[in-house]
């Protein structure tokens, strides 16, 4: 069986090591696109930017949870959508706010504390807001922590990320607010000299969707499938 070398960086419930072997949502869904073929998924998890120098240099065949921009088109091969991601408002019940309508989103959160990742970008609206109105934290964990003892109104997180973690925390009164949100297209990117490859995942991965296990793999870990 051919194995191809893939990257991506630690970010439960989509990649990460259990038990000493990686797991998640699009790990799982590659390597059942993959093995289609008769492909096996050699994964590694490493911090992003490392990832990124891995394959620029040509260490690895693929990264994937990634987002697609004009550079990279130029520099690695596009697989079909693997993925949509939504970074969310999320907020403790019983607080009530009214997130419609973009002209008055920026002035309705400037009156507030919202929990952000240290150090990520939520695009101009969200990094456009003063440094007094954000409290950074190091995980999502820290922003869910946060929420429960009241350090800030709403945090940003990963729909995914936030419904596995509250699971996993046995936390309750959390829940997204309405009315906002920030999508994001997610693909796996291969070095262009390898189209073959691109060409047998993106197979794959239409296969795996009309077949049911693409849901049956979200649904393992409790999430909903987005095709």
């Amino acid at each position: 069986m051919v194995t191809v070398k893939l990257v991506a960086d630690p970010y439960p419930p989509y990649q990460f090591e259990e038990n000493g072997r990686i797991i998640g949502v699009d790990h799982d869904v590659i390597t059942e696109s993959l093995k289609v073929h008769g492909i096996s998924a050699e994964t590694s998890l490493y911090a992003w930017d490392e990832c990124m120098a891995m394959m620029a240099n040509g260490k690895v065949d693929g990264i994937f949870q990634i987002t697609r921009t004009p550079e990279r088109t130029r520099r690695f091969l596009f697989s079909e959508r693997l993925r949509t991601a939504s970074t969310l408002f999320f907020k403790r019940d019983g607080f009530e706010i009214d997130l419609d309508g973009a002209a008055q989103l920026v002035p309705r959160l400037r009156k507030l504390k919202i929990g952000v990742l240290s150090g990520y970008s939520y695009g101009p609206a969200i990094d456009s807001l003063s440094y007094s109105c954000k409290v950074e934290r190091e995980s999502s964990e820290g922003l869910l922590n946060g929420l429960l003892q009241d350090e800030f109104s709403l945090a940003l997180m990963d729909h995914g990320v936030a419904a596995y973690l509250m699971k996993r925390m046995h936390i309750k009164g959390i829940d997204s607010a309405q009315g906002y949100g920030i999508p994001r297209t997610l693909y796996v990117a291969f070095q262009k000299d390898i189209s073959a490859l691109a060409h047998h995942f993106n197979s794959g991965l239409r296969e795996i969707k009309e077949s049911g296990v693409y849901g049956e793999i979200f649904r393992r870990y409790s999430l909903s499938p987005n095709k």
